[in-house]
């Protein structure tokens, strides 16, 4: 789901520039992202998740400090972006791999230089057409994936609304905590310092947690000093 959020963001992002260049670089996202929607098993996990999000959410039916219409209308999302997904027929990429055209410039994408005007002269007059023609074919060709897009938003965002941030101090730019039992789905860190990022380990044990300061030249170094940052601990 982290992945399918990073790749949809980059296409949206890329897509609504007018920049040729920047057109050429969804293509090459939207290669990515059907290659993910090949996968057949992403729909049940979805669906699975979804089912398991209800069934947390429904919990908190009788709570009083709980906003029921905030609740519902989170119910009702979850409803919707399923029967999205249930509803969306056969791979979400064939839009994807059965074109020509674009498996005719994904061929090319490995190669230097392999989708130049001598190369591929009919992806160059795409790339010159007007901005309106080449976004919407770019949005034909992502329209299958959409729900995958939605579906992924929500999960997402319902989940990282399920942890409660709090204020730890890495010691010596480490930080460990056992998970007292509790199975978390998803870990956030965030730190001030953005010379500095983390590198992760965590099982049914341990939570570990290592800071690193990055440094163009020369190999990142551990940070061996004392680290202040948020850590939230997301579970349904």
């Amino acid at each position: 789901m982290l992945r399918l959020e990073y790749l949809f963001g980059r296409f949206y992002h890329f897509t609504k520039s007018d920049d040729p260049e920047l057109h050429h670089c969804a293509l090459a996202t939207l290669f990515e992202l059907g290659d993910i929607g090949a996968r057949g098993d992403i729909k049940s996990l979805l669906l699975k998740e979804f089912e398991r999000q209800k069934y947390a959410l429904h919990g908190l039916k009788t709570s009083q400090k709980v906003d029921q219409d905030i609740l519902n209308q989170a119910l009702a999302e979850i409803d919707d972006a399923s029967l999205h997904i249930n509803q969306s027929l056969g791979k979400p990429n064939s839009a994807i791999t059965e074109s020509e055209w674009l498996n005719s410039i994904r061929t090319r994408l490995t190669i230097p230089g392999g989708t130049s005007p001598i190369d591929l002269p009919s992806y160059h007059a795409w790339k010159c057409s007007p901005v309106a023609d080449r976004r919407d074919l770019l949005m034909q060709f992502i329209a299958p994936l959409a729900p995958w897009n939605e579906a992924c938003q929500l999960f997402l965002k319902l989940l990282r609304q399920s942890g409660e941030s709090r204020d730890v101090l890495a010691h010596q730019g480490a930080f460990q905590q056992a998970p007292s039992g509790k199975v978390y789905q998803l870990m956030r860190i965030a730190v001030e310092d953005d010379t500095i990022y983390s590198e992760i380990s965590a099982n049914k044990y341990l939570l570990s947690v290592r800071f690193l300061r990055t440094d163009r030249d020369k190999k990142p170094q551990l940070v061996n000093s004392d680290i202040p940052f948020k850590l939230t601990l997301c579970q349904f």
